[in-house]
């Protein structure tokens, strides 16, 4: 017997699940037009360290902080693929778990924008802080972040809001993850590869670091090819990458193919990425994404080098709860392929008060006004997702 279905549009879907606390993860992989939507129907918090053999099919939410908080585990009870942005089939059999209380919604996501004196003195004090910290020997590079609080939102269409940020973002990892047990829904567009392996057993991982605009200051856009770094930039992304060969060492992986770096364009900016592939059934190595997950988590690019040195000076200066900015996110095991990406260019939204996270890498050559300019830079990704 075939079980007949009912269409529901996607926005009012998403927001009867955040209302009945259904915990669920809409997502675009990068280039490409398909969406994917993922309801657990477990409300109960299920966290768990990460295994790629053993935790099953869903999606994976973590913080920042592996020492102390586990990420959380969302088993894909309900999956639908779709692609025309408007409309999802929801099986009549289900639909009692979904019942629809709110049938009008606003067209638009929009924000009601907090005016508050500028951010940028205190930053650049911070900057000059961990300058210092990194010129008395205490680290070679640490990543100094902030959190913006960007106002109240007016119109509360999160799906308007996904779609606009994945039109302005076709090359990025495009998420909408409602953490119900926080009250809290993150929406980000990330350019960066945590770990990724696919059905063929192919295993993925980059280094991403250095930014500048797209857009030059007459308002022209720089084609890839013609960016310049400096040797701040340059030196930024290397330590990423000397990282992850160490890494690769250190559990004696020697035969991967590195390419790279290169200048590739996320939505309005342009990093230095170098990729690494590894063919996991050639090395007989099938553990390899759990492995280099725990390694790698917190990266250099999100966090510093050395790594527990940078972590002291972050949460001594930064001065606030990254929770999940800077963590990872991503479906595992789904269709044989998983897919974690770091959590950043990426906003909050808690009690209808938004709020964006922005960072960059700090050597000792960093200027803070510079650096200052990067953060505002990289919060125009997220401000793209208002209409």
């Amino acid at each position: 017997m075939i079980a007949t279905k009912s269409s529901i549009k996607i926005d009012l879907f998403l927001e009867n699940c955040i209302e009945q606390r259904f915990p669920f993860a809409l997502y675009k992989m990068p280039n490409t037009s398909q969406i994917k939507l993922i309801v657990s129907f477990n409300k109960s918090e299920n966290r768990k360290k990460i295994d790629f053999d053993e935790c099953g099919s869903g999606f994976v939410m973590a913080p920042y902080d592996k020492e102390n908080k586990l990420p959380y585990f969302y088993k894909n009870d309900f999956e639908v693929n779709f692609q025309d942005f408007t409309d999802i089939e929801v099986p009549d059999y289900l639909k009692d778990k979904f019942v629809l209380s709110k049938n009008i919604l606003s067209e638009n996501f929009s924000l009601k924008a907090k005016n508050e004196l500028s951010e940028s003195q205190s930053h650049k004090q911070k900057v000059e802080a961990v300058i210092t910290c990194i010129r008395n020997g205490e680290a070679k590079k640490v990543v100094l972040s902030r959190k913006k609080h960007l106002g109240e939102i007016s119109e509360n269409n999160l799906f308007k809001g996904f779609q606009n940020l994945s039109k302005s973002n076709p090359s990025g990892f495009v998420s909408l993850v409602n953490v119900p047990w926080k009250n809290q829904v993150w929406l980000g567009a990330s350019p960066e590869t945590l770990v990724s392996q696919n059905d063929k057993g192919m295993f993925k991982t980059v280094s991403l670091a250095g930014t500048q605009s797209a857009i030059d200051k007459n308002g022209n856009e720089i084609r890839p090819l013609d960016a310049l770094w400096s040797h701040k930039e340059i030196e930024e992304q290397a330590f990423v990458g000397r990282y992850i060969i160490n890494c690769l060492k250190k559990i004696r992986v020697r035969e991967f193919l590195e390419e790279g770096p290169k200048t590739v364009k996320a939505g309005n900016l342009l990093h230095l990425n170098t990729s690494y592939t590894i063919d996991t059934k050639e090395i007989n190595f099938g553990n390899l994404s759990s492995v280099m997950l725990d390694l790698l988590h917190p990266t250099p690019a999100v966090c510093g080098m050395p790594k527990e040195a940078a972590e002291s000076i972050i949460d001594k200066i930064e001065e606030y709860d990254r929770e999940f900015y800077s963590g990872y996110l991503g479906p595992v095991n789904i269709d044989n392929n998983s897919h974690l990406f770091v959590n950043i260019r990426t906003m909050k939204i808690e009690n209808q008060q938004v709020y964006a996270f922005a960072g960059g890498g700090i050597t000792e050559d960093s200027d803070p006004e510079k650096e200052w300019n990067e953060t505002e830079i990289k919060l125009q990704t997220i401000l793209r997702s208002f209409s």
